[in-house]
């Protein structure tokens, strides 16, 4: 007796469907972080997504005409007075700030910074660039409350070029010129701000690329765009 099994609406929906899912889901750190893969990924939350580790965004590749500079010359400049809670999702390094109004950060606040926002890899440091640094510190103030520490979750700062390829062998989704690599671009979250909410906010007050995930957004010093 032969038995046929069919093959339902459902089912075939559920095969088709699974790969793309797979080939779409943000990446993480399969080693060390949480995610799509582990056993407590899955359940995280915007608001509690500084515990995972993502280590890429699919940034858009940058017209190889576009000629990208460096800032280092400016002072980061500081407008409004806030507190910020800096914590670092791959390290849980912390820093604290108390900013008053009208504040340029000294030399070593910038290197302190520069060294939260290394490559926790290779632990490789390179100098922040000061426009996306100030767009940062910027956001960070307006989303600051009167009187409360502002808790933001730093994902991703600085990325050596072996972070990056070795990102790049796990998904054709990473920017093979990220800007990234050039210090120009930082992905974070914050817990009481959801990821659209957030972005709606760095489009509205930077002249840079804005990218817009499940959990953290892009904000880079890069030409003025955006992608979600």
């Amino acid at each position: 007796m032969t038995h046929k099994h069919k093959l339902t609406r459902r089912l075939f929906l559920s095969f088709s469907v699974f790969p793309a899912i797979l080939q779409a889901a943000p990446l993480v750190d399969f080693e060390h972080g949480l995610g799509l893969f582990s056993s407590s990924g899955s359940t995280q939350s915007w608001k509690n997504s500084y515990k995972v580790n993502l280590f890429n965004d699919p940034e858009p590749e940058i017209d190889s005409s576009v000629r990208l500079e460096l800032n280092h010359s400016e002072n980061i400049f500081v407008k409004d007075n806030f507190q910020l809670r800096l914590i670092n999702s791959n390290t849980s390094h912390e820093m604290m700030f108390n900013f008053p109004s009208n504040y340029t950060l000294s030399s070593g606040e910038v290197a302190s910074l520069d060294n939260f926002l290394r490559d926790w890899r290779t632990d490789e440091v390179k100098r922040i660039d000061t426009l996306v640094l100030t767009d940062f510190l910027k956001i960070c103030s307006l989303c600051a409350k009167e009187n409360k520490v502002l808790k933001v979750n730093v994902h991703s700062g600085f990325r050596s070029e072996k972070t990056n390829a070795y990102l790049r062998k796990q998904s054709y989704q990473v920017a093979q010129n990220s800007l990234h690599i050039m210090g120009k671009a930082i992905d974070f979250s914050i817990p009481d701000i959801s990821p659209r909410r957030l972005a709606e906010i760095v489009r509205a007050n930077t002249r840079g690329g804005v990218g817009r995930y499940k959990t953290f957004v892009h904000l880079d010093s890069g030409p003025e765009r955006s992608w979600s």
